[in-house]
C-alpha cells in the first residue's frame, strides 16, 4: 500500500507529444478554425494587395509603349514591391503567432475553454514582437548551424584528407561533422520550442532559446528532438503529393488549378498546427517535469 501511494506517475513516452499534436486540435476543432479563419483573411490581404497593387504597377512599368517609361513609375513599383515583402513577412509571422498562441491554449487549458476570436488577436497582438523577434533569431541560428555543418560535411574532409593524407584524421572529421548534423537537428526542435515558450510565458524578459534548450535538456531532448523533426519534415514532403494525389481523382469538369491550391493550403495548415501543437505539448512537459524539480530542491532545502 505504501509503496502504491508513493507510486510516480509514468514518464511520458517518446511518441507522446506527438499524438497530443493530432488529438488537441481535434478536441478543440473550433480554436483552430478561428485561427484558419484568420489565416485566411491574412492570405486574402496579401493577395488583394498584389493584385491591386503590385501588378497593375508592373505592367505599367512592362508596357509595350516603353517610349514612355518614367523613372518615377520604376521607383513606385519597387517601393511597392517592398511594401508588398514586408505586408507578406507581418502577414507571415502574424500567422505563426497566432498559430502558437492557439497551441499554447490548447494544451494549457480544458476542453470547455472558450477562446474568442477577439480573444486570440489580443493574444497576437501582445505577443507578436517577442515572438517575431524569437522567430528571427531561431532564422539567424539555423542559418549559422546549417553552414558550420555543411562546410564539416562538403568543405573538412576532402580538406584534411588532402592536407594530411590521414585515415584517422578523416574519421575523427566524419564524426565532427555528424555531431554537427545532430546539433542541426537539435537546434531546429529547440527553435521551434523557443516560439511556443515566447508565446506561453508573457512575463518572461527574454532568453526563450535558452529556456526551451533547458527544458528540452531535461527531459532527453536529443532522441524526442530527431522524432520531432523527422516528423515535422515527412509531413511537409507529403503535403503536396497527398494534394496531387486528390486532384487527380476529380472529375475532368471540375477546376483542379484551383481545388488544387485550395487543398494545399488547408494541407499546409493542418501541418502547421500539429507540428505547432506537438512542441507546444513537448514544452508543456518540460515545463512540468522543471517545476517539480524546482519544488523538489525547495523542499530539500
Amino acid at each position: 500500500m505504501a509503496a502504491a501511494a508513493t507510486a510516480q506517475p509514468a514518464a511520458p513516452g517518446a511518441f507522446t507529444f506527438l499524438k497530443h499534436g493530432v488529438v488537441l486540435p481535434a478536441r478543440r476543432p473550433g480554436l483552430f478554425l478561428r485561427v484558419f479563419a484568420l489565416n485566411v483573411v491574412l492570405s486574402a490581404a496579401v493577395h488583394l494587395f498584389g493584385a491591386l497593387v503590385v501588378a497593375p504597377l508592373d505592367a505599367a512599368v512592362n508596357a509595350a509603349d516603353a517610349d514612355e517609361f518614367s523613372m518615377s513609375r520604376l521607383c513606385l513599383l519597387m517601393g511597392a514591391g517592398v511594401a508588398y515583402l514586408f505586408l507578406y513577412m507581418a502577414v507571415w509571422l502574424a500567422r505563426k503567432v497566432a498559430t502558437a498562441c492557439a497551441a499554447v491554449a490548447a494544451c494549457s487549458g480544458g476542453e470547455r475553454d472558450v477562446v474568442t476570436l477577439g480573444s486570440l488577436l489580443r493574444r497576437v497582438r501582445t505577443t507578436l514582437l517577442r515572438v517575431s523577434a524569437t522567430v528571427t533569431l531561431g532564422a539567424v541560428l539555423r542559418a549559422a548551424c546549417a553552414s558550420a555543418c555543411a562546410a564539416a560535411i562538403l568543405v573538412a574532409p576532402p580538406l584534411v584528407l588532402y592536407l594530411t593524407g590521414s585515415l584517422r584524421l578523416l574519421l575523427l572529421g566524419a564524426l565532427l561533422a555528424a555531431l554537427a548534423l545532430r546539433l542541426c537537428f537539435h537546434l531546429e526542435a529547440v527553435c521551434a520550442m523557443a516560439v511556443v515558450v515566447a508565446a506561453a510565458e508573457p512575463g518572461r524578459p527574454g532568453g526563450a532559446v535558452a529556456r526551451a534548450w533547458r527544458l528540452m535538456r531535461g527531459t532527453g531532448g536529443g532522441e524526442r528532438a530527431l522524432v520531432y523533426v523527422v516528423a515535422t519534415w515527412a509531413m511537409q514532403m507529403a503535403a503536396g503529393p497527398v494534394g496531387d494525389l486528390v486532384v487527380r481523382t476529380l472529375p475532368s469538369g471540375m477546376d483542379r488549378v484551383v481545388v488544387g491550391a485550395c487543398l494545399k493550403y488547408v494541407l499546409n495548415f493542418v501541418v502547421d498546427v500539429v507540428s505547432m501543437t506537438s512542441i507546444a505539448a513537448y514544452y508543456f512537459e518540460g515545463r512540468k517535469k522543471d517545476d517539480e524539480e524546482k519544488e523538489k530542491a525547495g523542499h530539500i532545502n
